[in-house]
């Protein structure tokens, strides 16, 4: 499947939860605003949504057997997909507002260059960074998320009964309602609030958690007991979400693996000892060679072009 079918599938999945749970009732304020937040997020959603609608209109009067029968266009192939969607949420209405999801252990995944914005059950949006993946795990008492790699930034619908959690490697974070950034990397992860306030747990199974308040970015190296926080502008927290890649005294190291993501080749370091060397700026993820070009002005480097489109830094 590609990621366009696998985003459109996401989405019709959606709309055939959002319909059931309308039906039974039973939703409340919370989830009314949820939706309407969702429907107004793009209009594949809303278009979804209407197919889910059309789709019960139709199978509403085949068990009309006093009508005169009808012959309708067939259904198109998304149709069809839709109509499995939607039986299946009819099946699992409870379980949009509480419970586990319809895959317990479902994985969501973006390619090297690609973005990609999901929206839990709950409400809570997940904002895939480039090359990342995550696993949702939600039950009756906890919202678990594990972030397998890369980043992802979280705006999380409160639920006092239920707590958001994410995992990633170790170390956890427990939201206390907010919109944060986590970032594994290979050496450790960060994690920087945007708003609100989550604690950072260093290591599961030992006692201890660090509090992070809007503005504290916490980095955090494999092993460690505790994370090293600093400040950062709140604006620059996830900004790759609108194309541009923020940095604030970033190891080179990180920068490069993170900017290899957009790129069709990668970049590579010519001498490890440039990696911890730190750097700030700014630069437009559909352009990552500017890097490249403004580099040597920002560090004492050069940097060598390939035949294949590598790049390779070089102190100079």
């Amino acid at each position: 499947m590609t990621p366009l079918e696998e985003r459109q599938r996401v989405i019709d999945e959606l709309a055939a939860k959002w319909f059931s749970r309308q039906r039974s009732g039973a939703w409340d304020a919370r989830e009314r605003q949820a939706f309407s937040d969702w429907l107004a997020e793009d209009a594949a959603h809303e278009c979804a949504y209407r197919e889910i609608e059309q789709l019960w209109t139709d199978l509403d009067q085949v068990r009309r057997p006093a009508l005169a029968p009808t012959r309708r266009p067939a259904l198109p192939w998304r149709g069809l997909a839709a109509a499995s969607l939607f039986l299946g949420a009819l099946l699992l209405a409870n379980d949009f507002s509480g419970g586990r999801l319809a895959d317990p252990q479902q994985v969501q995944s973006t390619a090297p260059g690609e973005q990609r914005e999901v929206t839990l059950n709950d409400g809570t949006r997940v904002f895939l960074a480039a090359d990342s993946a995550l696993r949702v795990d939600y039950s009756t008492r906890f919202r678990d998320v594990q972030l397998l790699r890369g980043e992802a930034y979280f705006e999380v619908i409160h639920e006092a009964d239920r707590p958001f959690r994410v995992t990633a490697g170790d170390s956890r974070v427990r939201v206390l309602g907010t919109g944060f950034d986590v970032h594994r990397e290979s050496d450790g992860l960060s994690v920087a609030v945007r708003h609100g306030k989550v604690a950072l747990q260093a290591q599961l199974g030992v006692s201890g958690e660090q509090t992070l308040t809007a503005g504290d970015r916490a980095r955090l190296s494999s092993g460690a007991g505790e994370a090293q926080v600093d400040r950062v502008p709140v604006a620059s927290i996830a900004a790759w979400r609108d194309g541009m890649l923020a940095f604030r005294n970033q190891p080179l190291g990180a920068l490069v693996d993170e900017l290899s993501q957009y790129r069709a080749a990668p970049i590579r370091l010519g001498d490890e000892r440039l990696a911890n060397k730190p750097i700030s700026g700014n630069v437009r993820l559909a352009h990552p060679d500017d890097f490249l070009a403004a580099l040597p002005v920002l560090l004492d480097v050069r940097v060598q072009r390939k035949a294949d489109g590598s790049a390779v830094i070089l102190p100079r």
